[in-house]
């Protein structure tokens, strides 16, 4: 089905500012559901909504809407719910099959009309589950099994669906992580960790003089002897073995 002109444009300005009139021009305006956006009469049961999530999450982000349904003809029904669901357990229900990152990115708006210029809202309550963007994090993988979920799994978004990634598909999901250059946080600390140690050894001569006399005359003779107190593994070694280790996790992590 063909989507009316302005489709995306205004779903895009919800998403970035979801203020009570973008919620409305949607209502108005558009037809259907978008790969990035799903909708929902009632809050799902938890796996499924957890399902949901994480194909939004591993497809660039989006929402999920509820308090509206599609009809046969691709329009909303912005039917409204019976009352708001407390934010707090909606998170507890969901927590055990999400990783931590993305349960901390998720975000849940309120939207209530007691009087409107598009009548089919009015006296209606809504509420929106907001899925940010995260490409440094993909992909999100389910973290238990459940109805219609499985442990392990790596759900992707489809226009009006939600299903596991093919081979393809994951590698699509992947390159998007690897497009950032997004280095983690462990990462990021052995850089802090290498510099540091780097310090450390520019304080520490590889060779020293002697002591007392014998330390002037070897100072003018330019002799000297190995400090037994310096490592025997010189700093390059170092980063040549850590190197190596860091090339294994790598292949470890992609399976080689």
């Amino acid at each position: 089905m063909t989507k009316p002109k302005g489709y995306n444009e205004s779903f895009a300005r919800f998403f970035e500012e979801p203020t009570r009139e973008g919620f409305r021009e949607i209502m108005k305006v558009n037809h259907g559901e978008l790969r990035s956006c799903d909708f929902k009469g009632e809050w799902p049961e938890k796996s499924g909504l957890s399902k949901h999530i994480l194909g939004i999450a591993n497809t660039g982000g989006g929402c999920i809407i509820i308090g509206v349904t599609e009809a046969e003809d691709g329009t909303f029904v912005p039917g409204g719910l019976d009352k708001i669901k407390d934010k707090a357990d909606v998170t507890n229900a969901i927590k055990s099959y999400l990783p931590n990152q993305l349960l901390n990115l998720i975000d849940i708006v309120d939207f209530s009309y007691d009087a409107s210029e598009y009548p089919k809202i009015v006296g209606k309550r809504f509420q929106v589950l907001f899925v940010p963007d995260d490409p440094t994090h993909l992909p999100f993988i389910a973290m238990k099994d459940g109805d219609g979920i499985r442990q392990n799994a790596i759900y992707i978004r489809l226009e009006g669906l939600t299903k596991e990634a093919s081979n393809d598909e994951l590698q699509s999901v992947i390159n998007r992580r690897l497009d950032t250059g997004y280095s983690t946080q462990k990462e990021m600390d052995l850089k802090t960790h290498l510099e540091q140690l780097k310090t450390l050894y520019s304080f520490l001569a590889e060779k020293h003089l002697g002591i007392g006399s014998l330390m002037t005359m070897m100072a003018i003779t330019g002799i000297s002897y190995p400090n037994p107190k310096y490592p025997q593994e010189d700093f390059e070694s170092f980063i040549h073995r850590m190197i190596e280790k860091k090339k294994q996790l790598i292949e470890k992590e992609l399976d080689l």
